[in-house]
């Protein structure tokens, strides 16, 4: 719920008048140059020689009687001013982010970056453009731990991603675990939608929980898994440091189970994985991603006015009041 001040007129075609205003003004400097003008001209030098160079009132009265015009025009007018509550309806999306951080993730296929580095870039910039969503992160190799609790705090889930990091010292991948971990996030989510994105691009040879157990875990709970395998698949560059210490790419054979990456969209009912050979074809599949499953939001205004009409009558007829005190006791203007 959001609140926000508004203001609004009752009878807005009486700030027709304050056009009138330029008219006056306009009118009293036309009369003053006709009354020094209809002077004879060995009396206007008398006169100009006992008068003062410079009249405060020839200045100060116009524009006294011009705010009492204002206000009082304003005042006519009906203004009203309040506070608008607008209240926010969100048919949100709660989504979980299930990262493979495993060794295969270093693959070089993705250049210039490795795997793990380019889905990162590319999931930092599917939730940025996504501001109404909870995110959450997970990350897996041969087990599974959330990275990132859901959360509406995009900033939280941009660091946790740009902190994920390869587990060299891995043994295994742990997809079930992965996809898993990502359905207990979301198990007691009370979201309109709750998905779940899996990137991966290896072989599931770990883990308590297989990953076909852990989709019929998701389907369960009306979860949606959107699995998507990263590589090139086959023979890829992968850097191998020598007994130098060098680092050497090497062609290196990396499987990647597509068979089961659709057989778990197959059962939460997304259709079938994606797969993406490079950047380009992730980042188009996220954005493909990104239009399937919209954030609708629905905004009601609640209008709470406060008329405020004798506020700028007062100042109306202060302004009016003090040019006449001032006209009677203080500063009489010369030639009036």
């Amino acid at each position: 719920m959001r609140r926000c001040k508004m203001l609004r007129f009752v009878r807005p075609f009486y700030l027709l008048l304050l056009l009138l205003i330029p008219l006056y003004l306009w009118f009293q400097v036309k009369r003053k140059a006709d009354a020094k003008l209809a002077l004879p001209a060995n009396r206007l030098a008398l006169m100009m020689e006992f008068a003062p160079r410079f009249s405060l009132g020839e200045w100060l009265y116009p524009a006294l009687r011009t705010l009492s015009y204002f206000f009082l025009i304003i005042a006519l007018a009906g203004p009203q001013w309040g506070y608008a509550t607008r209240d926010y309806r969100k048919k949100g999306v709660d989504i979980v982010i299930s990262m493979d951080v495993s060794g295969s993730m270093l693959a070089l296929d993705f250049l210039p970056k490795n795997r793990l580095r380019a889905a990162v870039d590319i999931a930092k910039d599917f939730v940025s453009r996504r501001p109404n969503d909870r995110f959450s992160l997970v990350a897996f190799s041969e087990y599974a731990i959330t990275a990132s609790p859901l959360t509406y705090d995009h900033a939280a889930i941009m660091n946790a991603l740009d902190k994920l990091d390869v587990n060299r010292e891995a043994s295994g991948t742990a997809i079930g675990m992965g996809l898993a971990k990502g359905v207990a996030r979301l198990k007691d989510s009370e979201a309109e939608s709750k998905i779940v994105i899996l990137i991966t691009d290896g072989v599931n040879n770990s883990g308590e929980i297989d990953p076909i157990s852990a989709a019929q875990m998701a389907a369960a709970l009306d979860i949606k898994v959107y699995p998507i395998g990263v590589g090139s698949g086959g023979v890829v560059p992968f850097p191998f440091m020598d007994s130098l210490g060098r680092t050497r790419n090497v062609p290196t054979l990396i499987e990647l189970d597509m068979d089961m990456l659709h057989r778990i969209a197959k059962i939460t009912g997304t259709g079938k994985a994606a797969r993406a050979t490079d950047s380009a074809g992730l980042r188009e599949i996220m954005k493909e991603l990104d239009l399937m499953q919209r954030t609708e939001i629905s905004a009601k205004l609640n209008y709470r006015w406060v008329e405020h009409f004798t506020l700028f009558l007062a100042l109306g007829l202060f302004f009016l009041g003090l040019e006449i005190v001032l006209r009677a006791l203080i500063l009489p203007v010369f030639p009036e």
